[in-house]
């Protein structure tokens, strides 16, 4: 294996110095990976202030609005964003900067209204989900307050991935991993040094940044969209937008199940402290896909490109150099990670240690990632967003018929199982479909 290993680097190393396109690949990558690295360690650091300073609970409480969120936020961009980065990548080819502000128009005379609507929504049921779902009737004003929120989330979502279509992997990495826990940071910093230790402290802080994110993702958009002096060209109807969207909106409501169930069920089951003990617990074990999502970020749009022009030996070109630089970059953190778990653990505080095992779990689901390369990311780009919503559902199904079979007994490490589950259906099933539709493997190979 060790050998394997060196011949695969000498390989990449050759292929840096030869081929442009896959220097292009690894030198966007490294910078995108340095951005998601400070957002990783960010969002790391906003989960041990929280969880040292202000407690598990609070932790727990964070992670509970945040799933609310992020799942409300998730119907009311109506899988526009991942649509937009697949026309923007498109037009941006031939600089149709006209075209590019027409579908975003579109975009937003749709998500402003439907987001409103499902705050409105949210504001009514909080009162009925902290009594009814989460048996925490007092977390019913936190739950109004954090209604509002969803439209600004939805417009870093939208914003993120449409400067990705312009190939700015930078911005789009800073605001999906970075900018909501670096602006988190500084007021949780604030916060500690000023004595103000509740445990709502955190949750609010988050409010803030999000709106405050979503304010600057617009802004960015604004400054590389050419949007000001630009005039609108349709080349896109709503129908079609919503015609790509629509299998790409289930898919991602399905992803997004899979993410959060567990913490939601969890959070019906247990306390505030165990759901941030597992949220922890999977803050840790994402460490793995720090060069992953790097990597992803300038991927995607490769393989739209390379879809786009029927080029499928392109696709596969770019497929196996993204698995190959995937496998090479995480295994040293899936080493660091697997050796010494209970000290990581110890340092968010005396609550966290003694889950080890339930972490090993969380970090063998993340290595099958790893292993698979980015098969979904390949079916998205390619025109199988129908197949890939197949495959989400059924992830979604397993994982959370897991959560509900094994939370009640096991708690936090039942969780994990579920979570480890789905992620071994989700990425089986999506290599499998790109080897018979494709022809080739998705993850490392000559």
């Amino acid at each position: 294996m060790i050998g394997s290993l060196l011949n695969n680097i000498r390989t990449s190393v050759h292929r840096y110095r030869s081929e442009p396109e896959f220097r292009e690949l690894v030198s966007t990558s490294f910078a995108s990976l340095l951005v998601r690295m400070i957002g990783t360690a960010t969002g790391f650091l906003v989960t041990l202030v929280t969880s040292r300073y202000f407690g598990a609970g609070a932790l727990g409480i964070v992670s509970i609005c945040l799933g609310i969120l992020v799942l409300a936020a998730t119907f009311g961009k109506l899988g526009l964003d991942v649509s937009l980065l697949r026309f923007i990548a498109g037009f941006a080819r031939t600089n149709d900067f006209g075209s590019i502000r027409g579908i975003y128009l579109r975009t937003i005379r749709i998500i402003i209204p439907l987001s409103l609507l499902l705050s409105c929504l949210l504001y009514l049921l909080a009162d009925w989900m902290s009594d009814e779902i989460f048996h925490k009737p007092y977390l019913a004003d936190i739950l109004r307050l954090n209604a509002w929120f969803i439209l600004p989330l939805v417009l870093i979502m939208i914003h993120s991935e449409s400067v990705r279509g312009l190939k700015k992997v930078r911005s789009y990495t800073f605001f999906q991993t970075a900018a909501v826990s670096s602006i988190a940071l500084i007021f949780l910093i604030a916060a500690f040094f000023s004595g103000y230790l509740h445990a709502y402290i955190p949750v609010y802080i988050q409010f803030i940044s999000i709106g405050l994110a979503g304010l600057a993702s617009l802004i960015n958009w604004f400054k590389y969209s050419r949007f000001r002096t630009t005039k609108t060209i349709d080349s896109i109807s709503t129908t079609e937008m919503l015609k790509v969207s629509g299998p790409m909106f289930t898919t991602t409501i399905m992803q997004l199940i899979m993410s959060w169930a567990g913490t939601l069920i969890l959070a019906a089951y247990a306390s505030e402290s165990d759901v941030g003990v597992f949220n922890a617990l999977t803050r840790i074990s994402v460490f793995t896909n720090i060069t992953f999502l790097a990597i992803n970020s300038i991927s995607m749009p490769r393989f739209a490109e390379a879809w786009s022009a029927s080029d499928h030996e392109l696709l596969r070109k770019h497929a196996w150099e993204a698995g190959r630089l995937i496998l090479l970059t995480s295994l040293p953190i899936f080493i660091a990670l697997s050796l010494f778990p209970e000290f990581i653990l110890k340092i968010f505080g005396r609550e966290f240690p003694g889950n080890e095992i339930s972490l090993y779990i969380l970090i063998a689901g993340q290595f099958i990632v790893v292993l698979a390369g980015l098969p979904a990311q390949i079916l998205n780009m390619t025109g199988k967003q129908h197949l890939l919503r197949n495959v989400a559902i059924i992830s979604a199904i397993i994982n959370v018929a897991a959560c509900f079979i094994l939370i009640p007994e096991y708690g936090i490490p039942g969780v994990c199982i579920a979570q480890a589950l789905g992620i071994l259906v989700w990425n089986f099933s999506c290599v499998w479909i790109v080897k018979r539709h494709f022809g080739f493997y998705s993850f490392i190979r000559r």
